[in-house]
């Protein structure tokens, strides 16, 4: 049973928990140590039934496929700041938001929030801790309940904590509503009377009720209009500054995260990459990833031409992600295995081929047009140069798996980007907090533990 909160005690916590007068401004408010978090993938019927191919024991056998969709993941959060989190469409920042308050179970890692093991409280303790933790949803209008009026959804949290009686959980509903930009004479309305920036309004008002110090905000923004997000972002920054809040900012868009954060982490396929104050993020950027992400940001430029920010190949799937650096499939700047003497052009080449070979994605008309397209500038010699040769006479017997594998196993995957994940701390150029890159290129650096 839930203790009311009575108005005396509701009323001076409302208006001092989290300001920036707090002696705890500045302070770690949230950290996240080793967060991993795995879904058994249910992809189709009796998909965890395995058949032996050895023929040993039994012929089939139970072997359920794992979805990595956070995995080994470390940040903190501090007492008054915005902690932008960006990254591809499925690469696992919702998932994170979600186990980071505990909606979700983490497989493994540790989340401290205040000092405190989430993970070691009761079920009655944490769900008094998720008052102090809120969450704003990526959909303005399905996360809002259609037959509530806006009055009664942002009481609707007071009233599970228990918090003030009704007469005053209506009065702190209406100065919310007229908090974040809406009229309070609007209590009585239905949420399919608002626009779509309105709702996200009436949503940030929900949040603020329990005066929760830390906010998920889950691509909040990501629905409205260019001039709407603006509007609405400029809220939400307004009201961090009067509340004392601290922000877990998720968005694709990296101009949105640019304009909101004060440090921005990176991630690809469930693991961070790159995690740096904004504008040496933006200025200094570190990992191949990160360059690419910000390579594409439109330029508002008719007279620009040619392609942004492209990256070769897919995702790798979550179930069976890379060894080392994840991104080192798609990667730019793959580094060279250390036992092939190949110079800058002739790996170059030698990447280039990989990877189309992989794709299957170019037809040639025999060995001399082959080596021409791939080749015609620097040809690999030594050990190297006749692993080439071994995948083209592959090609030439139209057995392209072979040659895939071949090039694969002798040179991705000899790579140290496979060997051994990369964590290294750089040098920061722009202000004097920590810059934390997740790429080998780095590998003359301390690794970072």
């Amino acid at each position: 049973m839930t203790e009311a909160v009575d108005a005396e005690t509701a009323d001076e916590e409302l208006a001092t928990n989290g300001h920036p007068e707090d002696p705890d401004f500045g302070e770690t408010l949230l950290s996240v140590d080793g967060l991993t978090k795995y879904f058994q993938n249910e992809s189709g019927f009796l998909s965890w039934l395995k058949i032996r191919p050895d023929g040993d024991g039994a012929p089939i056998e139970a072997d359920r496929d794992w979805v990595k969709a956070v995995d080994d993941v470390n940040f903190e959060i501090k007492k008054g700041e915005t902690l932008g989190l960006v990254g591809e469409s499925g690469c696992g920042k919702s998932t994170l938001a979600r186990t980071v308050l505990h909606l979700l179970d983490p497989t493994d890692g540790e989340i401290y929030y205040k000092g405190r093991n989430l993970e070691s409280l009761s079920s009655e303790e944490l769900r008094r801790e998720r008052r102090d933790m809120q969450m704003i949803f990526q959909d303005p209008q399905s996360s809002l309940d259609p037959r509530m009026k806006v009055g009664p959804i942002v009481e609707e949290p007071m009233k599970a904590h228990g918090m003030l009686d009704d007469e005053r959980r209506e009065d702190r509903a209406r100065e919310l509503l007229e908090k974040v930009g809406l009229d309070p004479q609007h209590y009585n309305r239905y949420p399919h009377a608002f626009s779509g920036g309105q709702r996200q309004r009436v949503n940030l008002a929900r949040a603020l009720s329990v005066n929760p110090d830390f906010i998920v905000c889950d691509e909040p923004t990501s629905a409205l209009d260019a001039s709407i997000q603006a509007q609405v972002l400029n809220t939400m920054s307004r009201l961090q500054e009067e509340f004392g809040l601290t922000y877990l900012f998720i968005s694709h868009d990296l101009s949105v995260i640019r304009h909101i954060s004060d440090r921005v982490a990176v991630m690809y396929l469930g693991q961070l990459v790159e995690l740096a104050e904004t504008e040496e993020l933006y200025e200094n950027s570190q990992h191949p990833y990160t360059k690419a992400l910000l390579g594409s940001i439109p330029v508002p430029d008719p007279r620009a031409s040619g392609s942004r920010g492209q990256l070769e190949g897919d995702v790798p799937s979550p179930i069976d992600p890379p060894s080392g650096c994840r991104f080192r499939t798609r990667c730019p700047e793959l580094i060279a295995p250390e036992n092939y003497d190949l110079t800058e052009a002739e790996w170059h080449n030698v990447r280039a081929f990989m990877r189309s070979v992989d794709r299957h994605d170019f037809d040639f008309d025999g060995e001399a047009d082959l080596r021409r397209e791939f080749f015609g500038n620097a040809e690999p010699t030594g050990e190297g140069g006749r692993i080439v040769d071994r995948a083209i006479d592959h090609l030439l017997d139209d057995e392209w798996e072979d040659a895939a594998e071949l090039l694969l196993e002798s040179f991705a995957e000899q790579s140290i980007c496979a060997l051994e994940k990369p964590a290294y701390e750089v040098d920061a150029e722009n202000g004097d907090g920590r810059h934390y890159a997740g790429c080998h290129l780095h590998q003359d650096r301390d690794v970072v533990h």
